[in-house]
C-alpha cells in the first residue's frame, strides 16, 4: 500500500467524518444522503449526461429524501460534470435551495470528491460514510454577508478582496475552515500560494502547478 503523508491522512479523515454532521444549512442526515449521491455520480460509469437529473431517472434515488430531489440534483452534477456549470445553473439552484444552502451543497461535493479521488488514484480502499449525526443545521454563517464580484456566491464581508477561489466558501466559516484544512494538506496552505519557491515532498512549487493545471484541463476547469 502507498504511504500517505501523516498530515494529509489526518485532514481528510476529518473533513470525511465532518460530512455526516449537521452543516450550516443541511441536517447530518440530509448531508450524508447527499454525500451518497455525489459518490453515486464519482462513480458512475458513465455517469448521468449533464442534462438529465437523478431525480428524474427511476431508482436513481431513494424512494424517501431528507434533502430536496433539486439539491440531489444538483450534487449530482457538481459532482459528475463541474466543467458544465454556469451562472444560469446556479442562479436556478440557489432560488430553489437557497444561496447559503447551495454553497454548502457544493463544499460538500467538494470534500467527497477531493478524498474518494485521492483514494481511488492512490490504489487505496474507499472510506465508507460514517454514520449521520442527528439535530437540526447550525445555522453559523459569517456576520456580514455581501455580494461579490468575482464569485457567483455571497461571501462575507468585504468582498473581492481576496482571491475567487479563496474567498468562495466563507459566508459559511465552518465550510471554509473545513476546507482550507483539507487544501493546506492536499495543495498548499493559502498564506503560501505567494511563494512560487514554496515546497513540499519530492515535489517543486512548479510541478505541482504544472499537475494542478493538467488536472484543471482535464475536468475542464474554467479557473
Amino acid at each position: 500500500m502507498p504511504a500517505v503523508r501523516s498530515d494529509l491522512e489526518a485532514a481528510q479523515r476529518a473533513a470525511w467524518q465532518a460530512i455526516g454532521q449537521p452543516g450550516p444549512c443541511w441536517s447530518g442526515y440530509q448531508r450524508h444522503e447527499l454525500a451518497v449521491t455525489a459518490l453515486a455520480a464519482l462513480q458512475g460509469a458513465p455517469a448521468l449526461p449533464p442534462w438529465v437529473a437523478p431525480s428524474t431517472v427511476q431508482g436513481a434515488l431513494p424512494n424517501h429524501v431528507y434533502a430536496p430531489e433539486r439539491a440531489h440534483d444538483a450534487v449530482y452534477r457538481i459532482a459528475a460534470h463541474a466543467g458544465t456549470l454556469t451562472a444560469e445553473w446556479h442562479a436556478a439552484v440557489a432560488g430553489e435551495v437557497g444561496a447559503l444552502a447551495a454553497v454548502e451543497l457544493v463544499s460538500l461535493t467538494c470534500t467527497v470528491a477531493a478524498v474518494w479521488s485521492f483514494r481511488r488514484a492512490a490504489g487505496l480502499d474507499a472510506w465508507p460514510l460514517s454514520e449521520p449525526v442527528a439535530g437540526a443545521p447550525t445555522g453559523r454563517v459569517a456576520g456580514t454577508i455581501v455580494r461579490a464580484s468575482l464569485n457567483w456566491v455571497p461571501v462575507a464581508a468585504p468582498a473581492d478582496q481576496r482571491a475567487a477561489v479563496v474567498q468562495a466558501f466563507t459566508a459559511l466559516p465552518d465550510e471554509h475552515d473545513r476546507i482550507w484544512r483539507l487544501a493546506d494538506a492536499q495543495y498548499i496552505p493559502d498564506l503560501e500560494m505567494v511563494d512560487p519557491r514554496w515546497t513540499r515532498g519530492p515535489l517543486s512549487r512548479p510541478q505541482m502547478e504544472l499537475v494542478a493545471t493538467r488536472v484543471a484541463q482535464l475536468r475542464q476547469c474554467f479557473f
